[in-house]
């Protein structure tokens, strides 16, 4: 086991985010530096409640910055897998958001696809099999009810779909699968649990904190954040940032982990 084995959130943990405020120093602040100008511009926004459109892009761009902060928090205390799993989040909000902003007419029939979410969650409901389950929804809604919203044939939009509407299909097949690695426990991803010899036989387990090759998610979490400026940019009019400067300073950051 790591030395952090034990007190994982105690005093002696804070010296993993000091470790890595410090060793990450330059990625953290340009990522922070990104999400305050950004959030400063979610507070300005001026939304038509009765605009899907700027209802909705308002509210993907807050969920978009929120899943970047939280990765921020995780990132920090050497919560790798978790940091990449949060920022598989984000790309699901940021899918939206720039798929709204490229096709403005999609956004009604996002908004709409709410009733097909909610059959999907009436199926599943109905699939119960625990009597006390099905005694605690029964007291809600009724039966009938249930297989009415079910029954519901609204479009539904998946994952997939909103990356290719947003002209971002090979971010999808890419990062976000990348991401989905540790989002789903995959064994290529639980490998980094292995301790091993020099002849690759496994020799014990470690926990977190990872410190080392954050690099990668550090650069994600900045491209997010830049891509949903994009988006509201197109959306509402308005720049969050200086996005070439941040693109120019994020491609500095990562060619200089070739040298």
């Amino acid at each position: 086991m790591t030395d952090f084995a034990q007190g994982f959130l105690s005093e002696q943990f804070d010296e993993v985010r000091d470790t890595v405020r410090n060793q990450y120093l330059n990625w953290r602040e340009l990522l922070l530096q990104l999400n305050e100008q950004c959030v400063v511009t979610q507070h300005k926004l001026s939304i038509n409640v009765n605009e899907p459109r700027e209802l909705l892009g308002g509210a993907l761009f807050a969920r978009t910055l929120a899943s970047s902060q939280a990765a921020i928090l995780l990132l920090e205390y050497g919560l790798l897998a978790q940091a990449k799993t949060v920022l598989r989040s984000a790309l699901e909000s940021l899918f939206a958001l720039a798929a709204i902003e490229a096709k403005p007419a999609l956004a009604l029939k996002l908004a709409q696809s709410h009733e097909a979410n909610k059959a999907s969650l009436a199926d599943k409901i109905i699939q119960w099999e625990n009597p006390d389950l099905k005694a605690s929804i029964s007291a809600l809604i009724a039966e009938a009810e249930l297989d009415k919203i079910k029954s519901n044939q609204s479009e539904k939009f998946n994952t997939y779909q909103l990356a290719d509407h947003a002209g971002m299909k090979d971010y999808y097949l890419s990062t976000y699968v990348l991401l989905s690695f540790p989002a789903h426990a995959s064994v290529v991803d639980l490998i980094y649990h292995l301790i091993t010899d020099d002849y690759g036989n496994v020799i014990g387990l470690k926990n977190e904190p990872l410190l080392d090759k954050q690099e990668f998610t550090w650069a994600i979490a900045i491209e997010i954040q830049l891509l949903a400026a994009k988006a509201v940019k197109g959306i509402f009019g308005i720049n969050c940032v200086d996005i070439q400067a941040h693109e120019n300073a994020l491609r500095t950051l990562i060619a200089q982990l070739d040298n």
